[in-house]
């Protein structure tokens, strides 16, 4: 065979190859989305098909399923001869520039982000059980997102990544060179906003086991922080507000719940948010006795109590009620974030965001519920104005 002939031989049986590789069965790869902590990217699984052997580009998968905010941390995935599952991490494509913006924003906010819950309509379903235990397919997942502004009004989510836990309720501060984050049922902190560092917490026996929802930080007169939370009595099977306080050295609640006290406090009452404002502590709560169901407010020289309350004047318009209470102070003046819902058909309760109200200190004269502006559907958030 000359030369000439082999090299046509050769070329003709490359050429079948490939005919038949083109025209053979495809493989297929399906990513789902997490970040460098493997906790859950909102954005729905993908399916991807090609030829074995080919590239997969990070590039495709930015342009079909963006991820706003972060990256592929594997730039090279090939498809092989059988489909496959993967979970690919993502990054963010600028965390020394969301670390800045989060920091010199003059409003931070923790808040959750449920990651099972589709939306319709533009309202959430609300996944929760209520023991918040998180056990089984039923309890859905909520993750940690944090988000800043500098009006409160207009919000950005932070491109992190984020710890991989439920979060729910979250407060935060920054104590002692350390984020610190309380939620329903747990206690993390960070210095970097990489690594997250879980700080064990005992719960009390005097409460209902699980039955132990949305705590807070505030500060007292003198500057120490505590936490407020609601939380089911083993004595009375009711919901009450209890205070703790926390040891700033350590990061840990020291767990000595005290309860609230006020002459015409409700049988039941959650989502505490306190503050200490001109001499006074001043304390929203949601009423959440069944016959009442209402956003209140107490006053009180201690924090302790004893506490004087009155319903609030909001008109939520066609919610059914709020709540999720968070004030802010500025110029003699209140805003109060609320988280409202409206409940379907089947019972189940609807959210599509955090609203907000404001008054006159004292007047008691709320303006109408207006939404924040957000990437996604903030829920029931705990906000720091750092300047």
């Amino acid at each position: 065979m000359t030369k000439k002939k082999y090299f046509l031989f050769a070329a003709i049986i490359l050429i079948g190859f490939l005919l038949m590789y083109w025209s053979g069965k495809r493989s297929a790869i399906t990513v789902h989305f997490v970040d460098q902590n493997g906790t859950l990217l909102k954005v729905k699984d993908k399916t991807y098909y090609s030829k074995p052997y080919l590239l997969l580009s990070t590039s495709t998968l930015e342009k079909e399923v963006p991820v706003p905010g972060y990256t592929p941390l594997k730039k090279f995935i090939f498809f092989n001869k059988s489909n496959r599952k993967i979970s690919l991490k993502f990054k963010a494509k600028d965390f020394t520039k969301e670390v800045r913006s989060f920091k010199r924003a003059k409003y931070v906010a923790a808040t959750f982000q449920p990651m099972k819950a589709s939306i319709h309509h533009g309202f959430q379903l609300d996944p929760f059980n209520t023991a918040r235990t998180y056990e089984g397919n039923k309890t859905g997942k909520d993750s940690l997102r944090l988000i800043y502004s500098n009006d409160g009004v207009n919000w950005k989510k932070m491109n992190i990544s984020y710890p991989k836990l439920n979060v729910r309720d979250p407060s935060i501060r920054k104590i002692n060179g350390y984020w610190y984050i309380v939620y329903t049922k747990g206690l993390i902190r960070t210095k970097n906003f990489k690594h997250w560092e879980k700080i064990p917490w005992k719960h009390s026996k005097i409460f209902v086991n699980h039955l132990e929802w949305a705590p807070e930080f505030f500060r007292d007169k003198t500057g120490n922080y505590h936490i407020i939370m609601a939380a089911n009595s083993v004595d009375t099977h009711n919901f009450h507000l209890y205070v703790s306080d926390f040891n700033e050295k350590t990061g840990h609640i020291t767990n000595n719940w005290q309860a609230i006290k006020g002459k015409n406090l409700p049988v039941n009452m959650i989502d505490g948010n306190l503050t200490y404002y001109h001499g006074k502590y001043i304390l929203f709560y949601k009423n959440e006795d069944a016959a009442t169901n209402k956003l209140t407010m107490a006053v009180s020289r201690n924090y302790l109590g004893p506490y004087h309350s009155k319903t609030l004047k909001v008109n939520l318009g066609s919610y059914v009620s709020a709540e999720g209470l968070e004030a802010q102070f500025y110029k003699n003046k209140i805003r109060l974030y609320v988280d409202p819902y409206k409940v379907n058909k089947a019972g189940e309760s609807m959210y599509n965001g955090v609203h907000f109200t404001e008054e006159r200190i004292g007047s008691n004269n709320w303006t109408k519920l207006r939404p924040i502006n957000a990437p996604f559907i903030v829920r029931h958030f705990g906000i720091l104005k750092q300047h």
